[in-house]
């Protein structure tokens, strides 16, 4: 009797884990022949990552470059993927996926595959810039066998710069639990319009443009900004709001668990991203109705239909910001129907479930050395492969 193929997904956080891995492994560990396992960093919501079937393992992974911290953690890895003989690693993020991907290659794991969510160089940097990323990425992609895309352009960035798995590339998407997030009946009746932006405190996520935005709203509509996340930039936007006068205006909710009623109770969701991999918390809002402003970036402009379940803005931009939101909190018309939509927009497209289901075949078709880049995909990739450069 031979025992369950056995999948670890190694990942930075545990809030990660709850939030991004939770579901998928254990539809994977009820439905499928697999067994998913996790590993993540100890933190605060380790004890709410309850998965059937999957042993949670904590690691410190550390956020920096440490060379120390990186070497232990490397060791560790490769220690434990040694002991628990996996048939499948699954990396994510950047240092995870990096170190992730060079442990299982030393422990010999049969299979390796990493989902890039948003790597780390993104459009606004200079070639210069990007350079060192870029060859980074180059060899780390030589190390596993299946590179996975949230959203599509990927897939032609990882032609254009020379990425090359061993079996291939597969645009997997992401989604949501849709049972978590029902469409409201009705608009919210709030005394002041609030606007909601679910979002790790740190500089990717670009909350000085919102925080610019609010500035010219504030006389007209007086929103109140529900920040939802934690992250190293509190402190310092706590100091930039109180000099723009904006402290009133803003409140830090930090790390929340009722995200759909949050949601729900919002007028509108912001999220104003220097890049994104496939942002979840547009997919949240827009699966209970709530129309979504946001910047159009790589990952973003794959979720929302601009002018339709939402509006997308410039980078940087904070008045064309402030107008989108002003015409929301405007019409009570236009955020109904923009919500109607939106919710549709969700439901056909970015159902948890089906992404699940996806990723199994992929498990399946890796197992078997036969990933291939799909064939609706193929022609995008091959005409933008031969553009070259970085």
């Amino acid at each position: 009797m031979t025992s369950a193929p056995r999948i670890l997904d190694i990942v930075n956080t545990d809030h990660a884990a709850l939030h991004f891995l939770a579901y998928r492994a254990g539809w994977i560990n009820r439905n499928t022949e697999f067994q998913n396992d996790i590993v993540c960093s100890a933190g605060p919501h380790l004890g709410r990552v309850s998965v059937p079937g999957a042993k949670i393992t904590p690691l410190d992974i550390p956020r920096g470059l440490s060379p120390v911290g990186l070497g232990r953690l490397t060791a560790r890895l490769v220690r434990h993927l040694r002991a628990q003989r996996y048939t499948i690693v699954h990396t994510h993020n950047s240092i995870t996926g990096a170190i992730g991907r060079i442990a299982a290659r030393i422990a010999r794991v049969p299979v390796t595959i990493h989902t890039t969510h948003g790597f780390h160089f993104h459009e606004g940097m200079s070639a210069r810039e990007r350079l060192p990323y870029v060859m980074a990425e180059r060899v780390l992609a030589r190390c596993c066998d299946v590179l996975l895309c949230q959203n599509r352009e990927e897939m032609s960035d990882i032609a254009r710069l020379g990425l090359k798995p061993r079996q291939g590339v597969y645009h997997v998407g992401n989604g949501i639990d849709l049972a978590q997030f029902r469409p409201r009946p009705a608009l919210p009746e709030n005394p002041r319009p609030i606007l909601l932006c679910v979002a790790r405190l740190e500089p990717v996520k670009n909350h000085g443009m919102l925080f610019r935005a609010l500035q010219s709203l504030r006389a007209r509509f007086n929103p109140l900004v529900w920040l939802v996340g934690e992250g190293p930039d509190r402190a310092r936007y706590e100091a930039e709001l109180a000099q723009m006068g904006l402290a009133d205006s803003v409140q830090f909710l930090g790390y929340r668990y009722d995200i759909p009623e949050l949601t729900a109770a919002a007028d509108a969701v912001v999220l104003t991203s220097v890049k994104e991999g496939i942002p979840r918390a547009l997919m949240q809002a827009m699966a209970v109705g709530t129309p979504v402003v946001a910047t159009n970036v790589k990952g973003t402009r794959e979720v929302v239909v601009d002018g339709r379940t939402g509006f997308l803005v410039p980078l940087d931009d904070d008045q064309a910001l402030a107008e989108r939101i002003g015409l929301l909190l405007d019409s009570p018309s236009l955020r109904r129907q923009m919500g109607a939509r939106g919710v549709e927009h969700v439901r056909r497209h970015f159902d948890e479930e089906q992404v699940t289901r996806r990723l199994v075949d992929i498990y399946r078709a890796a197992l078997r050395g036969t990933v291939a880049i799909p064939v609706e995909d193929a022609p995008m990739v091959e005409r933008l492969a031969g553009q070259g450069g970085i």
